[in-house]
């Protein structure tokens, strides 16, 4: 099996990630990501593709396969790591890459469940093979600088805070009040305005996303390492 291989490139991703970490914050300063970063992200993504696809290839060989095979069933064709937005796509997904999955090994169609978004509320996987599948022959689409602002708000001196993004609560002058302090919001900004009793901090987050989608860069490189790790050896686990 390839339980191996799936290691090693999860190590060769934890190596990167520490470069691509460093660049990522210079060019966050300089407000340009540089073409460097833009390789390494990409060979960072395709390497952890890889990874789920090995898995995918040993699930086939081990328990598919045989299966197939015994009952003079046509091979499968392509194999691919499943995934879907949605609990029907997922499930046709698999069906076309690991045919009767399901009914073969319920545990281990369960550890691939378990990563998609209908299961744990995450939308890491579709957003990390879409964003993949949809430069797979060019350069990773260009990356566009956002930033967002969030607020945290208490009495001057200590006591109960609110945090939030900007313009996450809307509220007229004095509906709201902090220890007996009103709070008023700026309408352009939807952050609470400075006053006396008040003391008012402002975050302003500062991310890449991918071009036309909002998807951020590394969250979504960290995210999809830890979970391809945990995922493997879950698998690994389970089939040796």
């Amino acid at each position: 099996m390839r339980d191996s291989d799936v290691r090693d490139l999860l190590e060769h991703v934890d190596n990167q990630l520490a470069t691509i970490k460093d660049a990522y914050q210079c060019a966050l300063q300089s407000k340009e990501v540089p073409a460097t970063l833009r390789i390494d992200i990409k060979n960072a993504m395709e390497n952890l593709r890889s990874a789920l696809d090995y898995m995918a290839h040993d699930i086939a060989e081990v328990v598919v396969a045989p299966h197939r095979v015994t009952n003079n069933l046509v091979p499968i064709r392509r194999v691919y790591f499943p995934y879907g937005r949605d609990k029907q796509a997922f499930e046709e997904s698999s069906q076309r890459t690991l045919p009767d999955l399901r009914a073969l090994n319920l545990r281990v169609f369960d550890i691939i469940a378990a990563i998609q978004p209908h299961t744990c509320g995450d939308m890491w996987l579709y957003d990390f093979c879409s964003t993949l599948n949809d430069n797979k022959h060019d350069a990773l689409s260009a990356q566009e600088r956002s930033e967002r602002k969030s607020y945290k708000i208490g009495r001057a001196g200590g006591g109960p805070t609110i945090s939030a993004p900007a313009g996450a609560i809307k509220a007229p002058p004095g509906a709201i009040s902090i220890g007996g302090a009103p709070v008023t919001f700026d309408p352009s900004t939807g952050i609470p305005v400075q006053t006396p009793g008040l003391d008012v901090q402002v975050v302003t987050w500062v991310s890449f996303k991918f071009k036309d989608t909002n998807v951020e860069v590394y969250p979504l490189i960290e995210a999809a390492t830890t979970a391809i790790r945990r995922t493997s050896e879950q698998l690994y686990e389970e089939l040796t």
